[in-house]
Order: C-alpha cells, then structure tokens, then sequence
C-alpha cells in the first residue's frame, strides 16, 4: 500500500500530502502570500473575538505560568492557495487536564458502515458537509470559582501583525526574554486545544438537539429525527 502510495504522488496522480511549517519557516517559502494567508487567520481569531488581552497585573502567578504559547502554522493547500492555522499549544496542557476533560466521541466504524447500509437499502438521498471555523465558534465554558482561565501567549511576528489589526494591543505588550510578549485570556475553543473537539461535540449536540434530534443510546455520534414520516440520520 505505500508502495502504490509512492508511486501515485511520484506519478502526480493526485496523492499528496500537505506539509505544514511553522510561521518562520513558512514566510520564507511562500513569501507575500503566507504573511496574506497570516494576517487573514489572525484577523478572523481578532474580529471573532476568540480571546481578551490582559495586562500581567490582571492574571494570577498560576495564569501567568500556564499560559501556553501560541503556533501560526502555514501550508499550501490542494488548489494552491496558502492556508494560515492558529494554532495554541495543547501539548504543554496535558499535566493538568484529565482524559474526562478532553476525550470527544468519534463515529464508530460500526455506525458509519450501518448507516451507509440503510441509506443504500432505503434509496436516501445522502449529503456531506463541513463546517467552517468550527471550534472557535464554540464558546469557552464558565470559569468555576477557585478555577484559573485559560490563558495564552502571542509572541514574536504574531505581536507585529496583531498591532496592524488592533493598534489598542500595544499597551498589553511586555518583554520577556529579549521577545514581545502580549498574554490574552482564551473565550473561544481555538484549534490544538486539548478541549476543543469535546466543547464542539457538546455544542452541536445541544443544537442538533434543539433541532429535533434525538441521540442514539448506543452510539454518541449518530442522531435521527422524523420529518413528514421519513426518517434524517446524521
């Protein structure tokens, strides 16, 4: 099997797999276009109001200290466009989170394959879809008294782009270690959070509930409802 895979992307077949750099390495090779594809990640994350700048004084010492550094991650994607992802560290994050905090249900082979069978005994029509921007639409959950915020760290480049989006950011800015260093609150689920895939499972489970959906008891990742006597699957 990757054997042919090889072969398929030596041929220029069609199979490929999108490298991703880190920002740094990522201007130097797609240039113009990756600062383009930056500046336009960050300023979606800004105007979606995905975190709340913070002046150090504002956090605790254990705010301060688990604040996890921020990645801008930029690759080329199929049709040549380059594509900015924000992405916050949630490796670092792993010592104090638990698996019951990060652990997010999957579609089980079983289900997948199940429900391919009824659409194809019952002639359904069938659909896929993707949903943009998926985790930072998902708000962060209330802070528990006694709990620390989720907290974060811009630094370097990512400073100098954020002052061209919102000049205001400048007073947030404090130097550590010979760098800039603007630390923000997190209010949104941003992607490379540990978190993140369960709050958007509770999320669009909630709104497919509200919906009409009800949950099937044996499998987290499957919903139905009726409409005019036929029955939806997601």
């Amino acid at each position: 099997m990757m054997t042919q895979i090889k072969q398929r992307v030596t041929d220029g077949d069609g199979l490929n797999f999108i490298q991703q750099y880190y920002i740094t390495k990522g201007l130097k090779i797609f240039g113009n276009d990756g600062e383009t594809a930056t500046k336009k990640e960050l300023k979606q994350l800004v105007e979606q109001n995905c975190w709340e700048p913070k002046l150090v004084s504002e956090l605790t010492p254990e705010e301060k200290r688990k604040a996890v550094e921020a990645m801008m991650l930029l690759a080329e994607k199929n049709d040549g466009q380059i594509k900015g992802r924000y992405v916050y560290k949630g490796s670092d994050t792993r010592d104090w989170l638990t698996r019951e905090e990060t652990s997010s249900p999957t579609a089980s082979l079983e289900g997948i394959i199940n429900t391919c069978v009824i659409d194809a005994h019952e002639e359904r029509d069938v659909m896929s879809v993707d949903i943009p921007n998926a985790f930072i639409q998902t708000h962060m959950p209330d802070i528990e008294k006694g709990k620390e915020r989720t907290t974060m760290k811009i630094t370097g480049i990512l400073v100098d782009y954020l002052l061209e989006l919102d000049p205001t950011y400048r007073k947030y800015i404090v130097m550590e270690n010979g760098k800039r260093v603007i630390y923000v609150v997190v209010l949104r689920a941003i992607y490379g959070m540990l978190v993140a895939s369960l709050l958007f499972y509770k999320k669009l489970r909630g709104d497919l509930e509200g919906a009409g959906f009800i949950f099937n008891p044996y499998d987290p990742c499957i919903a139905n409802r009726v409409i005019n006597g036929k029955q939806q699957t997601i």
